[in-house]
């Protein structure tokens, strides 16, 4: 009867494990929020990377303070196991839009068509929609929104999303 109960058990285990997903869902990460831009880091970093160097970042920062500044919203649905759709952003003075596509098993994420109305001057703005243009993958979850980059040194760099 023991050995019944442990195999009835271990069994029930088994099916339990095998229906848990390591998928994120995406759609829940992406759409249905406006994205607000913390900063821009290296790939493993969790600090505002130096996109000045010997200049000032006063601007850059009084411009990301600004609540319509380094926003980006994403639109979606999911087809044949792949997730995309539209996403439309704002730096400081450039709108930028195009598709975008994320796999939730494997983080890829890339984006194409991009549309940016405006050359952006400001260092931030411009790493910023250059990450928009770049994108190779994600992170994070529908709170927190990670957009890794390829740089211009083919360094990868990454976009932190607040959910507003």
């Amino acid at each position: 009867m023991k050995r019944l109960k442990t195999f009835i058990l271990s069994l029930l285990t088994l099916f339990l494990l095998a229906g848990c997903s390591t998928e994120d869902d995406v759609l829940e990460i992406f759409v249905g929020k406006t994205w607000k831009l913390t900063y821009i880091s290296t790939e493993n970093g969790h600090k505002q990377f130096d996109l000045w160097g010997s200049g000032d970042s006063s601007q850059s920062m009084e411009a990301l303070g600004q609540a319509n500044n380094f926003i980006v919203t994403f639109e979606g649905s999911e087809i044949n196991a792949t997730t995309g759709g539209t996403f439309n952003a704002r730096a400081i003075t450039a709108t930028v839009s195009g598709q975008w596509n994320a796999n939730g098993s494997n983080r890829e994420m890339t984006t194409s068509n991009v549309q940016v109305s405006y050359a952006e001057n400001d260092p931030l703005a411009i790493a910023f929609v250059r990450g928009l243009q770049n994108a190779v993958r994600y992170g994070g979850d529908s709170k927190n929104l990670y957009i890794y980059y390829k740089d211009n040194d083919n360094s990868i760099k990454r976009i932190n999303l607040i959910a507003k």
